[in-house]
């Protein structure tokens, strides 16, 4: 079987006849191009992930402090097999940027399909001389793609509470950073005015790692009562009203090659959330022993998208975690657990974390916007114990 990461040391590379180097790095080329390897291997300095298309980028993940780090020091590439490179070559030009730990380069040029190229990475952390990693990359002929395109916000509901705190933006592909105050607004449907200081501003935008995902955070002091800016501008969504947020048309994807069709999500605006979340008022349903029905439970409210997918675990009656996936419905007011076997025994848990927040921000433990003094509760998790129903016939 050949190995999933593949990543030639240069060292072991001139041990090697000129013939022998060639043939070796043209079938590793080949095994990628043919779909029998993925686009990535394994640097010394962490992971490489190597782009699918002709406008993709190259991303390295480093060790260590990645602030005082020079990224072409890390990572280059070069037109041509690994055989024949590096020295007396000169690197491909383009962009190098970080997103957390992950050093991003975007080609200034798109790379041709079918021809070999080589990506030089450097274990800058090691004690001693540095390792250099050399790993082949061909690109496959364009398949076809969708265009860039914001695929979901959520809250997913039509209608959200006043003091809502978090929107998640989808995108179909990794987009440009430090963009958001650009192109996205919130607009009140009355008016048709954008609330400029309705959304945090960060000075690094809170993506995920693959940038495609961006959390936008509305203003806590618009939200939290008696605060300054709250009594100078008025909370950003007010009960009663209509507003969208808008992603405006042009916002380029992380090589700039596509850019966004523009994406509406329109919302109404009911009574402020303001109580503690409580599993008492959550209906679950359990599933039949000895299948991988999903076990369901219905909140009394809509919580966080991401944290209601990760705050919830699953135990057997030894305490031992069930693996399964977790799905989320009813405008995230559904959460629907599958296993990946066949339940056994007769009970379950439910390990609910404390800090599992609803939309509004409110956890098991505390309000967002709560008054001076107010007592915060002292607990980790709930638990819930679940019987299972009787197998079926």
């Amino acid at each position: 079987m050949i190995s999933r990461n593949i990543g030639l040391k240069s060292s072991n590379l001139r041990k090697m006849t000129p013939m022998k180097a060639r043939v070796c790095w043209l079938y590793v080329a080949t095994c990628i191009f043919m779909g029998f390897l993925p686009g990535s291997a394994l640097a010394n300095t962490g992971k490489l992930k190597l782009p699918v298309y002709h406008d993709g980028t190259f991303e390295l993940v480093v060790s260590g402090d990645a602030d005082n780090l020079d990224p072409k020091s890390v990572i280059q590439v070069y037109v041509g097999d690994p055989a024949e490179c590096c020295a007396d070559k000169s690197p491909m030009a383009g962009q190098y940027s970080f997103n957390n730990n992950t050093v991003v380069f975007a080609p200034s040029f798109d790379l041709i399909n079918g021809q070999i190229y080589t990506v030089l990475t450097r274990d800058s952390t090691a004690n001693g001389p540095s390792q250099t990693t050399l790993t082949p990359l061909i690109i496959s002929p364009d398949l076809d793609r969708p265009q860039a395109q914001v695929t979901a916000i959520y809250p997913s509901a039509d209608a959200l509470p006043e003091n809502t705190l978090r929107f998640y933006i989808h995108f179909s592909a990794a987009m440009q950073p430090h963009k958001s105050a650009e192109f996205i607004q919130l607009i009140d449907h009355e008016t048709g005015q954008h609330d400029a200081q309705a959304f945090m501003a960060f000075k690094q935008e809170l993506w995920s790692r693959d940038r495609k995902r961006l959390t936008l955070l509305m203003d806590p002091g618009r939200i939290k009562r008696g605060v300054a800016q709250n009594l100078e501008l008025g909370p950003a969504l007010l009960e009663g009203k209509t507003y969208s947020i808008v992603v405006n048309e042009g916002w380029p994807s992380a090589t700039g090659a596509q850019k966004i069709e523009s994406f509406s999500k329109p919302f109404t605006v009911t009574a402020a959330l303001r109580t503690l979340p409580d599993t008492k008022y959550w209906a679950v349903e359990p599933p039949r022993s000895f299948t991988t029905e999903p076990l369901t439970i219905t909140f009394d409210r809509p919580f966080d998208h991401v944290l209601a997918q990760t705050s919830i675990a699953v135990t057997d009656a030894a305490g031992q975690t069930i693996d399964g996936s977790v799905a989320l419905a009813g405008n995230e007011t559904v959460w629907r657990f599958t296993p990946a076997r066949p339940w056994t025994g007769q009970n379950v848990q439910l390990v609910v974390d404390a800090t599992m927040e609803d939309v509004a921000s409110n956890n098991f433990r505390d309000l967002l916007d709560h008054a001076a003094g107010t007592e915060i509760q002292n607990i980790d998790h709930h638990t819930i114990n679940v019987t299972l129903l009787p197998e079926p016939n």
